[in-house]
């Protein structure tokens, strides 16, 4: 199914740098307002406390003479209709009029637009703001209010001033925004072009991979996640390079192993058809025993088949692993005396090892590895099974004497159909598939098996199960 284009990742990561630095700036404006709004009226509501209370002594002062507000409501009248002729009249010159008393009461003219004056029972005298939208002190005269001054909020003032000052600081804040956000872009879009760079080069190298082009590599740059993802590709297109070579050498070499038996049973029928050699119970047993080798192997390729698809069955139970060795070693006994070889068993400790595992598989499993010794061991010879428990793991070891095998072979003596070039490889050897059934029964119990050059001078295997491993 083809692919919707959609956003490339340099232009979403283009489009990400841009819009963060748009929520910055918005998001700086909206502090910078908070702040000033916050900061200047919280400023200016405290100085007006503190000039409310010198306003309220120099009004009592001054109503401990009058004996009552009309004095101050004339001349804040007086005051209003000067405001008035003076705008009226722009070009005349009026005279402002004579207002002692406010002028007493006032700190400063920045205060006349903003007094208020409220009676005893806070009703509006000088003003129309409503006494509970006001900043008001009491005026108190013998212990008595007689009334409360007042000053208009301070926002109330501030704010078409503050508005104007915003708007032209939000003027003056665009346009250095757009020549930032310029800038920006300009920066950004190089940088989202080489923060994709690895992206589009890994992308190019899945398609190659994907075409079956298993020799693709990455070039890894740097030690970030996009590095390490480089490094996983890599690892991946090798495993499947390995794995097609593995899986060639698999065909060639199955094809190899029945190539051999059925070119004899076919040479021996076409040999009995022409007469050459004779129907006897000697050459149809030779036929048969061709025809088991044959099917024997296919058992062994349906196994491993079968393990690698996952579909092999195991019975787990709990199983005493000593007593499945001894049964084996048991078993094994008489072929071993008879192949001029001593087969020996040792387990020093008194209680049983206590393992999760399929006995039938196990006992293939000990079977193959002691067959494999009885096979290459050179007689007189001996293979000693030892059986060890440490930090919760079973330990078997199977160390038979000479010959060994070399480093190179020792690696790889688990894989299908390989088989030793030396001296080891005789030819009572077999087909090459028992090590590498051994290992698949070791993997279906979470266990590993390995080679080592045993102290016999022979082959050593070293088999490890968890004993803590329930299916």
């Amino acid at each position: 199914m083809p692919m919707t284009k959609g956003l490339k990742i340099r232009h979403k990561l283009f489009a990400v740098f841009v819009l963060s630095n748009i929520l910055l700036i918005v998001s700086m404006w909206q502090v910078f307002q908070w702040s000033f709004d916050r900061g200047f009226v919280s400023y200016a509501t405290e100085r007006d406390r503190d000039f409310l209370e010198q306003m309220a002594n120099r009004t009592a002062n001054l109503y401990i003479y009058y004996d009552d507000w009309y004095f101050l409501v004339q001349e804040s009248r007086m005051e209003k209709e000067w405001h008035k002729a003076k705008v009226d009249n722009l070009r005349d010159l009026v005279p402002p009029p004579s207002t002692p008393n406010l002028d007493l009461i006032y700190p400063s003219q920045y205060y006349r637009q903003r007094f208020l004056l409220f009676d005893a029972k806070e009703n509006p005298i000088i003003g129309k703001t409503s006494f509970a939208d006001a900043e008001t002190h009491a005026v108190t005269v013998n212990k008595k209010v007689v009334g409360y001054v007042g000053l208009r909020s301070i926002r109330e003032l501030v704010q078409d001033q503050t508005l104007r000052f915003v708007r032209q600081q939000g003027e003056a804040f665009l346009l250095i925004s757009a020549f930032m956000l310029a800038i920006a872009a300009l920066l950004t879009w190089p940088l989202a072009q080489w923060l994709s760079r690895p992206i589009i080069s890994m992308q190019k190298a899945t398609k190659k991979l994907a075409a079956g082009k298993y020799e693709t590599r990455i070039s890894v740059k740097g030690g970030d996640e996009l590095a390490s993802l480089s490094c996983d590709f890599n690892n991946l297109a090798c495993t499947l390079e390995h794995t097609r070579e593995a899986r060639k050498r698999w065909v060639a070499d199955t094809a190899h192993e029945l190539r051999t038996p059925v070119a004899i049973l076919r040479g021996e029928i076409e040999a009995m058809q022409d007469g050459i050699i004779k129907m006897t119970p000697e050459s149809l047993s030779s036929l048969h025993q061709e025809t088991l080798h044959i099917a024997r192997l296919i058992d062994d390729l349906n196994q491993l088949s079968m393990h690698d698809m996952g579909n092999l069955s195991y019975e787990m139970e709990d199983i005493s692993l000593n007593e499945i060795i001894e049964q084996t070693v048991q078993s094994m006994t008489l072929p071993f005396n008879e192949g001029g070889l001593e087969l020996g068993f040792e387990y020093s400790q008194k209680n049983p090892i206590v393992m999760n595992g399929d006995s039938d598989r196990l006992h293939q499993l000990f079977s193959n590895l002691m067959n494999n010794s009885l096979k290459y061991t050179n007689a007189p010879g001996k293979l000693t099974v030892k059986l060890s428990k440490k930090n919760k793991k079973a330990i078997i070891l199977f160390e038979d004497t000479a010959p060994g095998v070399s480093d190179d072979d020792k690696n790889r003596i688990f894989e299908q159909f390989f088989r030793v070039e030396n001296s080891r490889n005789r030819a009572t050897g077999g087909r090459g598939l028992g090590l590498a059934i051994c290992a698949s029964i070791v993997d279906g119990h979470q266990g590993t098996i390995s080679a080592y050059h045993s102290p016999d001078g022979g082959l050593g295997i070293k088999v490890e199960f968890p004993l803590n491993y329930s299916r």
